[in-house]
């Protein structure tokens, strides 16, 4: 079966991912339409009108409303109000759950194809490499155009939830098995941006142009013939991304070149910013403004009537394709491209002066090409470059190596220890508890000086042969100590665990599977819940936690402000810790400069989409100890020393981001609380029994309003009667 995962798809979105899929399904034979699905994570689907529309289709749809808590081996996910960094991570789980959903009612699934926009195939892939599901699946990512690339060339401003899109962006596109680019030009030039090594990219890379097909009207067989009468036309949206600021100057530049032009300047194009639509009007001159007009509201008859008797401009400067371009070719216009976008380049289907006319990307070239375009007769038509269809090539899928599941290396589970004495016993059960069987279990006590903890080391030595008990000579610290316990590993992996936490039962044999069945991995990092005292017995019974945090594993942008590669808890490839090692001289967040480290070394995590770490909330624990947010600086500063940043031939140390990130840092910190607090408000208020309560009360308003005044009454006695009961 062949999947489109998406949150856009016409005509029930607006959007070129949308249109780019809905044409794919458009010149699809009835034999490949029916083995075709559709996974949507987007807003509200009309289903009746999806099913008129593509009647073979099959639809899912991973909605809000179907999000599941747990799945049926008990393995909790994080609701909706956890993902506070970004929904896109939230949404990439959606449509893993809806892949499943679907994989358990059809069975195989040959291709999944999700969009590189938001990094929607981040979860479905991590399953992947986790060796959980889709083992002999195609996941592909079309390249339509990465968010963060476009914000590296539009003028809004970055954000923390931008840093984590970039960071689930570039790692679906790492771990993928297959790349689907459009055109050569645009590939290499998301590979630059997301740097990409050949040896990374181009093995996984294919080349499949989306079908154009026309709304309205039949395909030119040549552009029409321009003269001074024709007019100008920019049919993009009115977005700082798509230029209009240079069509505007380059028309009017046109305009005082071009006395004997009596066109008009049309900007038939949609625009969501009244403020830059108001700021574009303001740019043209007064003796030119009766030259242009702004036709914002048209139909796509309308809209096709302007564009097909036109000069059309298209004056973006990156596109992954641009639909609109080859829509407008094929409908007759005489295009006009800005020659710096790589959709237009050299090896793109866009030739310079046969059947497009492209200017250098400045409004004085743009002005030249305006008046060569009225002058210079008709071109051709655009050809759409033809290649097979990805889901054709057969099975581009990496299922690892499948190690012999027989064998079972040896697994060091590293717990430092210093005055836990009353949770240590807990955690070394949570281990022992575990699937998997291979484990040795290396308790290393940093000199505790309270008599509970000395005398429950003391009591666990020689109770396992599983179990060693080791004693620091000194009070070392935690990250020195972590070093110091890997003298006495013997396991081929590592997990690292503090003293009071917990793991998950699963968790070890999930993790080994996946790195042994993929080598050029290094770590598998779990999601995590976190718990009090009071709840600890509820865990493996219940899906919800107090709290949550979710990580991304290669979070080489979000990773720079807060740690979001792993919790101090994560397997790993015992020479890959030995080889790194933790900074004894930090105080605190040594897991989080150990993974940013990694990841510059070019070390590769796995990350898992279910809870398999359980982190417990002492209130006197480091990580909320009183003194947190003021000695933030100071720590963040230990964490950014010796690292460096890169600015073309400048070397800069990492440090010259601290203020300004420290700083946001510190407000995030402090916001951290208030936002999970509005998340979890907003996820409640759209809850089914809060839907349902309202509903009964506007209903019990129109046709009982006297039973309200009854309801508030009972419930009036019923609070006297509980405070009399507690009195």
């Amino acid at each position: 079966m062949r999947v489109f995962v998406t949150k856009e798809l016409y005509p029930f979105t607006h959007g070129g991912i949308g249109r780019s899929i809905a044409n794919m399904l458009s010149v699809s034979t009835e034999e490949e339409l029916a083995g075709t699905a559709v996974v949507w994570v987007g807003n509200d689907i009309d289903t009746s009108s999806f099913a008129m529309l593509y009647p073979k289709v099959r639809l899912v749809v991973a909605s809000r409303q179907n999000y599941s808590l747990s799945d049926r081996d008990g393995t909790s996910y994080p609701p909706e109000w956890a993902f506070t960094d970004s929904e896109w991570h939230w949404l990439s789980v959606r449509a893993m759950q809806g892949l499943r959903r679907l994989a358990d009612e059809v069975g195989h699934l040959d291709y999944v194809e999700f969009h590189d926009w938001g990094g929607l195939g981040f979860a479905s892939i991590q399953e992947k490499l986790l060796g959980s599901a889709f083992q002999d699946t195609v996941l592909a990512v079309r390249l339509h155009t990465a968010d963060s690339l476009l914000a590296d060339v539009d003028n809004r401003p970055a954000d923390k939830q931008a840093l984590v899109v970039f960071d689930l962006e570039r790692k679906a596109l790492d771990d993928c098995d297959l790349i689907v680019a459009q055109l050569p030009e645009v590939a290499k030039a998301i590979q630059t941006f997301f740097a990409f090594s050949d040896e990374q990219w181009s093995p996984r890379l294919c080349f499949h142009a989306s079908p154009v097909l026309l709304d309205t009207g039949t395909v030119a067989t040549r552009s029409i013939e321009p003269s001074i009468d024709v007019n100008i036309v920019f049919s993009s949206k009115i977005q700082h991304l798509k230029r209009p600021e240079l069509f505007v100057r380059g028309c009017c530049g046109f305009l005082g070149a071009t006395p004997d032009y009596r066109g008009s300047i049309v900007l038939a194009a949609h625009a969501t910013d009244p403020q830059f639509l108001a700021r574009i009007k303001r740019m043209i001159p007064d003796d030119l403004k009766n030259r242009f007009s702004f036709l914002i509201d048209l139909s796509a008859t309308e809209r096709h009537a302007i564009v097909s008797r036109s000069v059309c401009v298209t004056a973006s400067s990156f596109e992954s394709f641009c639909l609109s371009a080859y829509e407008a070719s094929l409908s007759g216009a005489v295009c006009v491209l800005n020659g710096s976008n790589p959709a237009f380049g050299e090896n793109s289907p866009w030739i310079d002066n046969v059947n497009c006319l492209k200017f250098d990307g400045s409004a004085a070239s743009l002005a030249a090409a305006l008046a060569r375009a009225v002058k210079g007769g008709a071109r051709a038509v655009v050809q759409i470059p033809s290649t097979p269809a990805p889901w054709t090539l057969g099975d581009r899928s990496d299922p690892g190596s499948q190690a012999d599941k027989a064998t079972q290396p040896l697994v060091s589970v590293l717990v430092p220890h210093f005055n836990l004495g009353d949770y240590l016993r807990r955690t070394i059960d949570s281990v022992l508890a575990s699937t998997y069987s291979n484990v040795e279990i290396i308790v290393v006590d940093d000199c505790s000086t309270d008599s509970f903890s000395q005398l429950t080391i003391e009591r666990l030595e020689g109770v396992h042969e599983r179990l060693r008990i080791v004693r620091n000579p000194m009070n070392l610290g935690l990250a020195a100590t972590r070093n110091a316990a890997l003298a006495h590993v013997r396991g081929e992996y590592v997990l690292t665990l503090d003293a009071d936490d917990l793991i998950g039962p699963g968790f070890i044999e999930l993790a080994v599977r996946a790195l042994e069945n993929q080598p050029e991995y290094d770590f598998v990092v779990p999601q995590t819940g976190f718990f009090h005292d009071a709840e600890e017995g509820q865990i493996g019974q219940q899906v919800a936690f107090a709290d949550y945090a979710v990580f991304y594993g290669e979070a080489r942008a979000a990773g720079t402000i807060e740690n979001r590669f792993s919790t101090a808890t994560c397997i790993s490839r015992t020479r890959v810790l030995r080889e790194l090692r933790y900074r004894d001289e930090l105080e605190a967040y040594e897991d989080w400069d150990f993974y940013m480290r990694a990841v510059m070394a070019g070390k590769r995590f796995i990350v898992t989409n279910g809870i398999h770490f359980f982190y417990r909330r002492r209130s006197e624990s480091m990580f909320h100890s009183p003194e947190r947010l003021a000695r933030h600086r100071t720590l963040y500063h230990d964490l950014l020393r010796n690292k460096s940043l890169t600015l073309g031939r400048s070397r800069l140390p990492l440090y010259v981001i601290e203020g300004g990130v420290a700083a946001g840092a510190d407000a995030a910190a402090l916001r951290e609380e208030l936002d999970a607090a509005r998340a979890r408000l907003d996820y409640f208020e759209r809850s089914r029994a809060v839907f349902v309560a309202v509903r009964f009360h506007e209903k019990l308003k129109r046709v009982a309003p006297w039973a309200l005044s009854a309801l508030s009454a009972g419930a009036r006695v019923a609070r006297a009667v509980k405070r009399r009961l507690r009195g």
